[in-house]
């Protein structure tokens, strides 16, 4: 009776120390972004944001969750590095250059922000993040050329038949 009390204690504590996630405290994050920059074959831009987590305790294996604009995203624990990623898509029309925040949270800021966001309707980020991740994109996306290059062809064409044709009416007259 004893032993089997003492083995179910064991179990439990096994339990909790697993289900328990570790919290991060003052975090370093460094992070990269790649999205797509051609917008004439595709309806959706993708964006995808890489970053590093290094804590100062020294905690691992984070469930980590990004806030882009208002859209609550898993962070995706890499296999080949020690790494994140957050992906998602945006239209093609509302894809600008500029700064797109994401605002890293852990499973307590997580619960807390989903909390939050039920009482306001999901309007408000009053709470502090993790980390906040700011990321430039400069240039855009590439919708194509201004001019089409079949409209360029037809106006060289129109182009050298007028000035054929008065060259011609020239030596006529």
């Amino acid at each position: 009776m004893a032993a089997s009390r003492c083995i179910l204690a064991a179990l439990v504590l096994i339990f909790v120390n697993t289900c328990s996630g570790e919290t991060c405290e003052k975090p370093e994050v460094t992070h990269k972004l790649y999205t797509t920059t051609d917008g004439l074959i595709v309806a959706n831009i993708a964006f995808i944001a890489e970053f590093d987590v290094k804590c100062r305790n020294g905690a691992k294996d984070l469930a980590l969750y990004a806030d882009v604009n208002g859209k609550v995203l898993p962070a995706v624990r890499s296999l080949d590095t020690s790494g994140y990623q957050v992906s998602w898509t945006e239209e093609l029309s509302k894809a600008a250059s500029g700064e797109y925040v994401i605002r890293i949270y852990d499973d307590e800021g997580y619960t807390a922000l989903r909390k939050v966001q039920e009482r306001c309707n999901r309007t408000c980020n009053i709470l502090p993040p993790l980390s906040l991740l700011t990321v430039l994109m400069p240039l855009g996306t590439y919708h194509g050329a201004w001019v089409q290059s079949e409209f360029v062809a037809v106006l060289v064409a129109v182009l050298l038949w007028y000035f054929a044709y008065s060259s011609k009416m020239k030596l006529q007259a």
